[in-house]
């Protein structure tokens, strides 16, 4: 995992400006094991920073990013989410609650992935969707029915 003191520092060398709003948010990110949407990073952001904007969540998260701290995961429909683990891992969303997971990829998948495109690829991301653990259980005692799988 990365520093707030690393961010500060891939931002500056990136001949970007440090900014108190760009530290906070570091400082919101760092350590963290979840995946915060931009909503909810907006809301903690707001108590401290009555004026931030939408924007300037976009643009941090753009900037880290590119920085290679954080991923930008559009796995849903309706939101953005963020990963601040930068490493190369799958995500899983589940389709009934919502959560969203880390799933360690096995050694050498994304090697075999950009070996099989004929395409220079700057990033993969891969995504699963299904129903998790605990909601699984929860239909076991009879909620409702599953949702059909979709492939990606």
């Amino acid at each position: 995992m990365w520093t707030v003191e690393d961010g500060i520092e891939r931002i500056r060398s990136r001949g970007l400006k440090i900014t108190s709003q760009r530290i906070a948010i570091l400082k919101l990110l760092e350590d963290r094991k979840d995946h915060p949407s931009a909503e909810k990073i907006f809301r903690e952001m707001k108590e401290i920073y009555p004026t931030i904007s939408f924007a300037t969540i976009y643009s941090t998260a753009q900037i880290l990013r590119d920085a290679g701290l954080l991923q930008i995961l559009s796995i849903d429909d309706r939101r953005v989410f963020f990963d601040p683990d930068p490493t190369p891992h799958a995500h899983f969303l589940c389709s009934k609650c919502g959560a969203l997971e880390d799933i360690p990829l096995e050694k050498g998948i994304l090697n075999r992935i950009r070996r099989s495109v004929p395409h220079d690829l700057d990033a993969v991301q891969v995504y699963c969707y299904g129903i998790c653990r605990a909601c699984s259980g929860r239909e076991i005692t009879g909620a409702r029915p599953r949702k059909a799988t979709r492939a990606h």
